[in-house]
């Protein structure tokens, strides 16, 4: 008896996906809801270059019907999700684990075993979803009856040790994938049959005569010695069908495929069951073992890829992601998810330009305006509804902020309710200290980001953020809408550029990004009051419908595509003289295409021109004599221009201009020629 060796059987191990907890949770809180009762689930494994003894779960195991993926074979189960953790703890496991067995029982008297040999593959999961903090607690079985040991009769065989395994290879590779998870060889040599036979053919007529020739052969998942746990439940339908297969030798041929799907690793096993065994008083086995090796449940914490904010984060990115797959492979997204932008304006550019910035994963975002949302404003301005203009008063900047968040949980958003100071635009003493309050939170929040955006709707107002930007060394990003036109421009930098990084370009002119000019570099007039004498329709920004759409689009763009070249700001614009030289001549590009100092476009002919302008030495916003009178007097500087515009065109020596007459420098296009013709004639 010290002799007789009996055979092991490798448990299976459950390995559970996050989809399919993240699936449990969408049902639990749309459908199930306070309702416990079962649901029907799937499982697979493999038996391909199987790695321990799996037993998978996704998101794919709530389907209605049953998808496999490829070289995996069909597991059914249960799951038991119950409301509280206390009915987690209480319910009783034993007379749970003999319900699920019985079932298993009654597939294999009622022959539905035999039809759907998948059914031999069973397991259930009794789970508790903690929703609020995302932890699932979980325990797997394996229903299996309790059947007397098998004897093994010689060690496993490897199927390439056998004589003429060709034959039974390929006999078996006749059968579809999805039919080897259970079947029965038909081996004869004397006869030189090599044959598989179904459950349902094989065990209904049983022949005990030719049985003596059968190997009884399923999908083996286990990278073991021994056989993977489901061979017990195939081993129990064998004896309760076939009685009189109980004290002989059987063989049992675990199939198992290598990378290149060949069976030479399958084993064989030569067994015997010495006794017989009364169905209706049988036990059951099967719950799993935590990963400490002990009977219990198991937690699995979901935080990280469950919370709403968690995912919504993630799924934002994903689309970025994808591009750096072979699009893009040097796209750097954290340095768009660390650059802080500003926003002047959260009007119809505003918005646009903001959502744009979140679907290119900037995090960081701060709006600033004085306005109420108007009933004229949704249609417009993606980040407001109809609800906002009926309650009255919601405010443009806090609004926005706030629906930033709604639509990225994981942005950083701020919005400030303030007017912003205007040369031309004077303040009395009443409002001086308000004044003061909000130029010092503007200056702070230059101070605290790293790009500016100029979205406001009127010339004056870019004013003091131009200066800003430009005292503070930042990123200025402009637009400006027409009717039927637009502006994007980036203004250039005051950092000062260091070593020779500008590549001369025959036919290009080139103009480096300390020397691009800024929104007023091409004036000769300060800005005043747009806003004075002017009916309705002057007020108002006039567009085209899809013109702040454009616009902000390509603002935003334009960014991107300078924060990934490694000159940044610095970045020079090149330009040709003509039509003709910028269609022959391919401007040097960055990461994702060229560098404009500006475009302009007109939607009459759906056309963009990309111009570019020097700095302006007598600037009324980044010039050095405005910045430096800005850096020595600081606001009393500020209210200065606020009095009156004529301060700024005094200092900057603009006024000179005015001496000519009080006439306004005008060009005629007919004293140029704007022809694309080289060949014209000189006189």
């Amino acid at each position: 008896m010290s002799d007789i060796k009996i055979l092991q059987f490798a448990p299976f191990e459950s390995f559970v996906s996050p989809t399919f907890w993240h699936k449990l949770a969408e049902l639990k809180l749309d459908y199930d809801r306070l309702s416990d009762t079962k649901r029907s689930i799937f499982g697979y494994y493999t038996n391909r270059k199987a790695s321990g003894c799996l037993l998978e779960v996704d998101y794919s195991a709530y389907n209605s019907e049953a998808q496999t993926p490829k070289f995996s074979h069909l597991a059914h189960g249960n799951i038991y999700n119950k409301n509280t953790i206390e009915e987690f703890k209480s319910l009783d496991k034993t007379a749970l684990l003999v319900d699920e067995g019985k079932q298993l029982l009654d597939d294999m008297r009622s022959g539905r075993a035999l039809s759907d040999a998948s059914l031999l593959t069973r397991f259930f999961v009794l789970s508790f979803a903690d929703l609020k903090c995302h932890s699932y607690y979980y325990w797997f079985a394996f229903p299996c009856p309790l059947t007397p040991a098998l004897e093994l009769l010689s060690p496993a065989t490897k199927l390439k040790e056998i004589p003429n395994n060709r034959n039974y290879v390929e006999a078996i590779s006749v059968l579809p994938a999805h039919a080897q998870n259970f079947f029965i060889l038909h081996v004869n040599e004397q006869a030189k049959v090599w044959e598989t036979l179904s459950l349902t053919a094989a065990l209904s007529d049983f022949d005990e005569q030719r049985a003596q020739y059968y190997i009884y052969c399923f999908a083996d998942p286990s990278e073991y010695e021994n056989p993977a746990w489901l061979m017990r439940n195939y081993v129990a339908l064998l004896f309760q069908k076939c009685p009189t297969l109980i004290g002989k030798s059987l063989k049992f041929l675990g199939l198992r495929y290598d990378q290149q799907m060949h069976l030479d690793n399958s084993l064989i096993w030569e067994v015997r069951q010495a006794e017989a065994w009364n169905y209706e008083q049988v036990q059951f086995v099967g719950w799993e073992a935590n990963r400490n090796g002990k009977m219990g449940p198991r937690m699995a914490n979901m935080r990280d890829s469950m919370d709403p904010a968690k995912l919504a984060e993630n799924s934002v990115n994903l689309n970025l992601k994808l591009m750096k797959w072979r699009l893009v492979p040097d796209l750097d997204l954290d340095i768009l998810a660390k650059t802080k932008c500003l926003l002047f304006g959260a009007g119809t550019l505003g918005c646009a330009v903001a959502r744009n910035l979140l679907s290119w994963g900037f995090k960081h975002i701060t709006l600033m305006d004085n306005g109420k949302v108007g009933y004229s404003n949704p249609v417009r301005q993606s980040l407001y509804t109809h609800s906002d203009a009926v309650a009255g008063n919601c405010m443009k900047a806090t609004t926005a902020a706030a629906r930033l968040l709604e639509i990225n949980p994981s942005a950083v958003t701020k919005g400030y309710i303030l007017e912003i100071p205007m040369p031309g635009h004077t303040v009395g003493e009443a409002l001086r200290p308000q004044t003061e309050q909000h130029l010092q939170r503007i200056e702070e929040e230059v101070r605290a980001h790293d790009v500016i955006f100029l979205l406001t709707d009127s010339r004056e107002s870019r004013w003091l953020p131009t200066l800003l930007g430009a005292a503070n060394q930042k990123i200025v990003m402009n637009a400006a809408l027409g009717f039927d036109s637009y502006l994007v421009m980036r203004h250039g930098s005051t950092r000062e550029l260091t070593g020779d990084c500008i590549k001369d370009v025959e036919g290009l002119k080139c103009i480096t990004g300390q020397q691009l000019g800024c929104y007023f570099c091409n004036d000769v007039t300060a800005p005043g009051n747009s806003l004075k004498d002017r009916t309705l329709d002057q007020q108002c920004t006039v567009t085209r419908p899809g013109v702040s759409n454009i616009a902000a689009s390509y603002a935003v763009e334009l960014l991107v595509a300078l924060l990934q070249h490694p000159l940044r700001e610095l970045a020079p614009a090149y330009y040709a003289n003509s039509r003709q030289q910028t269609t022959e001549v391919q401007q040097p590009e960055g990461l994702l295409g060229i560098l404009p100092h500006s475009i302009r476009g007109m939607l009459c002919n759906f056309e963009n021109i990309l111009p570019a302008t020097q700095k302006f030495a007598q600037c009324i916003a980044c010039s050095e004599r405005v910045l430096a009178a800005y850096r020595s007097e600081g606001h009393e500087f500020l209210f200065k221009t606020f009095e009156t515009a004529k301060y700024l065109e005094d200092l900057t020596g603009i006024s000179d201009f005015k001496r000519l007459n009080s006439e306004i420098i005008d060009f005629d296009d007919n004293e140029f020629d704007m022809s694309d013709n080289d060949d014209d004639d000189d006189n």
